[in-house]
């Protein structure tokens, strides 16, 4: 009797078969740490651009601005007048009611607190009293407000985000701690900084100015 192999895959078959999909699982293994690693590669490169426009930013250009930002006390009482023009004053990133100021002054520190420090600029008219944030330092405020580094010039949003994040880190890290440990009750103290307001809600008492530079002044 002739056997009928006809419907049965051959030895040959098989072995092609299975020789196949282990190709194809080792191809996609590979790929699969190739793009691990371009990613991991894309991020570093990423991070290290960001730490480079960030140390400029903070070391020439931001600096440059700082020298000619106004008072605190007379900045917020242009904000104040019913007629003012918060565009004249501060900057904006988008469309909507976010400004993002500058300020520089001198003041007398009122109040230490955990998380912030509490100075009071200016007198008379122009006398104010804000805090001075030593903990929560995030967001925005530094990058945005002078308007020297826009997401245009740098080009991709993961990177200008991160510059954000090491501009703020610089800061809690390098300007907060020095000038906490030193800083008392009524010393008189040099203040540069950043702060947001929303033009919709106007000047809310509980706003926070996130410092760039910090000083002690002794006589």
């Amino acid at each position: 009797m002739v056997k009928n192999d006809k419907g049965k895959p051959s030895k040959n078959r098989k072995v092609l078969k299975y020789g196949l999909i282990g190709l194809v699982s080792i191809f996609l293994l590979y790929n699969s740490f190739y793009v691990v690693s371009l990613d991991s590669r894309i991020s570093k490169q990423v991070d290290g651009e960001a730490e480079l426009l960030a140390d400029m930013y903070l070391t020439e250009r931001l600096p440059e601005v700082l020298a000619s930002a106004p008072e605190p006390g007379a900045l917020l009482q242009a904000l104040t007048q019913e007629d003012a023009d918060w565009g004249q004053y501060g900057k904006q990133t988008n469309i909507g009611n976010r400004y993002y100021f500058l300020v520089n002054g001198e003041g007398i520190v009122e109040e230490i607190n955990d998380s912030f420090v509490r100075i009071k600029f200016g007198a008379g008219p122009e006398a104010c009293s804000l805090r001075l944030a030593t903990v929560y330092i995030f967001g925005n405020e530094i990058r945005d407000a002078s308007g020297e580094l826009r997401l245009e010039d740098v080009g991709e949003l993961a990177k200008f985000n991160a510059i954000s994040e090491i501009i703020n880190k610089q800061v809690r890290e390098q300007v907060v701690p020095a000038f906490l440990d030193a800083v008392q009750v009524g010393q008189r103290v040099s203040v540069q900084g950043a702060f947001a307001l929303n033009k919709r809600l106007g000047i809310t008492a509980d706003f926070e100015v996130m410092p760039t530079q910090l000083q002690i002044i002794t006589e």
